[in-house]
């Protein structure tokens, strides 16, 4: 008797629309907690745990969506018929949502970046952490500073701002950069090429320790991009400023942690040409009688 109830009410549950969105709903969401859970304690590396993470959130999104489709077609069909005469107005309410549906589509079929790359979508500069179909998820890198240059913000881009602002991809220049920097003297009347053999010895000197697998990575970068770079060789160039000043600059191809203290050896060595050594040397104080 009581096997019989059981069998009838199961079998009047699972009759039930609702019912069977709930069971599609409950078991999605389980198994997604289940498989993030095990990524996050396995020992792949942080990028790959995002991407299998984000892979899996919009995998199991994907099947709900279908899968309540398929449950509520017949009910879908009837609705869409029954509100036809506000078709327009609800074309125009949710044209930004569909726009954004139809630019991760775009991103998706363009494969321009995936989790972990570094782009600039129009204004915005950050590290890719997420990906759906609404909206991209960046971390803000500062795009004056080296190093990291994270500034802890958390930018939310949506999806149809790929359709009105560039996107550029900054992947391939996480590890090393083209580092451009100027140094500004007044021209006393001195020639100022003649700081420049002394000058280019000194940057190849500093930029000796890492020149072999910059040489590699350029080549590396040339290769994946179908391109011919400018070379590692630093380049120097003289000109002067409105007001007459003499202009030095510099640029480098150098590992991105690297360029601010490189440019702070060559300064240093730019004013030690011209002024002398007099501040390097130490001086001797007299004992304070106290």
């Amino acid at each position: 008797m009581n096997s019989e109830f059981f069998s009838q009410a199961l079998s009047q549950f699972l009759q039930h629309k609702l019912a069977w969105s709930l069971v599609l709903v409950t078991v999605a969401l389980l198994a997604r907690s289940v498989l993030v859970l095990l990524f996050r304690r396995s020992s792949w590396p942080r990028q790959d745990i995002r991407r299998r993470v984000h892979t899996v959130h919009n995998f199991t999104n994907l099947l709900m969506v279908i899968g309540l489709f398929a449950i509520w077609v017949s009910e879908l069909r009837n609705f869409a018929l029954s509100i036809a005469a506000f078709s327009v107005a609800i074309v125009i309410a949710l044209r930004d949502v569909v726009a954004c549906l139809v630019g991760g589509l775009y991103q998706a079929s363009m494969r321009s970046f995936t989790i972990g790359d570094w782009v600039k979508i129009g204004d915005q500069f950050g590290e890719v952490i997420d990906n759906n179909w609404l909206s991209t998820t960046l971390l803000e890198i500062d795009p004056h500073g080296l190093g990291n240059g994270y500034t802890g913000t958390t930018l939310y881009v949506p999806n149809n701002a790929f359709f009105t602002q560039p996107v550029k991809n900054f992947n391939f220049m996480r590890r090393y950069i083209e580092h451009s920097f100027t140094i500004v003297r007044e021209n006393k009347g001195e020639n100022p090429f003649a700081i420049k053999p002394y000058i280019t010895e000194r940057v190849l000197e500093h930029c000796e320790s890492f020149k072999e697998v910059a040489e590699r990575y350029c080549k590396l970068i040339e290769s994946r991009m179908g391109v011919d770079l400018a070379g590692t060789e630093p380049k120097i160039k003289f000109s002067t400023s409105e007001l007459g000043h003499n202009v030095l600059t510099i640029t480098l191809f150098c590992p991105r942690e690297e360029a601010t203290d490189i440019e702070q050896k060559v300064t240093e060595d730019f004013y030690r040409f011209w002024y002398g050594k007099a501040d390097d040397q130490p001086t001797e104080h007299a004992p304070v009688a106290i």
